[in-house]
């Protein structure tokens, strides 16, 4: 681990603890000392990031309670040997179609939902094949939150190709000709991942 890793994940702790002790405690003189532990741990992630302390301010001041991961999910659609992708709208580069978890809905009412949106197909989750800390892999640019990413085989049922606001292509892609990827969502190797668990019954879930 480098150095800045190393500050950036003593910055992200000093963040939990002050946001939890502001969350439970009561006494005044305490709290006070827990919104100094937040603004000194602010400090150190514009730091160790190189963001403005106002982004800081702005990602996670607006958070309250406990403080816990968000969670991605991302959908592996096959059709014979080709995995569906998405073009994402904002990098122009290719996705697993996804995104965040709805906290009104289970993890696999999320992915079908998002796999509809962003591609007009319609499918059904079958399998959830990992659960991945998004810290622990090489996703592009590190973000300053902890972020779980759950990925799930999903049958095809129906639908046809569409775009949204937020993908602006819908292709299916051999598996060894895969386009340029959106690397802070999707890595090559999630997508292969995905493929061998295909027809295969027995193999357990990834997870971190």
């Amino acid at each position: 681990m480098s150095d800045a890793d190393l500050w950036l994940r003593h910055a992200q702790r000093i963040r939990a603890i002050a946001q939890t002790g502001l969350e439970y405690s009561n006494d005044p003189y305490d709290r006070e000392r827990f919104e100094e532990l937040r603004d000194i741990s602010h400090d150190l992630l514009a730091a160790a990031s190189s963001h403005p302390r106002v982004l800081i301010d702005a990602l996670f001041l607006p958070e309250k309670g406990y403080p816990t991961p968000k969670v991605d999910v991302r959908a592996g659609v096959f059709r014979d040997d080709r995995v569906l992708l998405v073009l994402e709208s904002a990098d122009q580069r290719w996705t697993l179609p996804g995104g965040w978890g709805d906290e009104h809905e289970s993890p696999k009412q999320s992915v079908e939902r998002e796999v509809l949106e962003e591609s007009g197909y319609q499918v059904v989750a079958s399998r959830l094949v990992a659960v991945k800390d998004r810290h622990l892999h090489p996703y592009l640019p590190r973000r300053l939150e902890r972020i779980y990413k759950l990925f799930f085989l999903c049958e095809l049922v129906g639908g046809t190709a569409t775009t949204s606001l937020e993908t602006s292509a819908v292709e299916w892609f051999a598996l060894d000709a895969l386009p340029e990827l959106s690397v802070g969502r999707t890595l090559p190797e999630d997508i292969l991942l995905l493929n061998s668990f295909r027809g295969d019954g027995v193999k357990d879930c990834y997870f971190d």
